[in-house]
């Protein structure tokens, strides 16, 4: 029994891993919400959202953006 269990854990993570390989993070809070409307406790899935989003957030800000006029002023010094 031990066994079955761990296999069928097995192949609905590897599912949700497939899913998530296909799906945006908006798909994701479509989803939660779609099965909370059914009454299903989503509280797991929230939770992995929430700390989905805050990745997301913190890769985001870690990215400079340089501006258009101190582009063109790197450029100007390399070339």
């Amino acid at each position: 029994m031990k066994r079955r269990n761990a296999l069928q854990a097995a192949v609905r993570n590897a599912q949700a891993i497939e899913w998530v390989k296909t799906h945006t993070l908006r798909d994701l809070e479509d989803l939660v919400n779609e099965m909370s409307d059914l009454g299903e406790d989503v509280r797991d899935i929230t939770q992995l959202l929430v700390d989905l989003q805050e990745i997301d957030r913190s890769l985001r800000t870690d990215i400079e953006v340089i501006p258009a006029e101190a582009y063109g002023q790197y450029a100007e010094t390399a070339g």
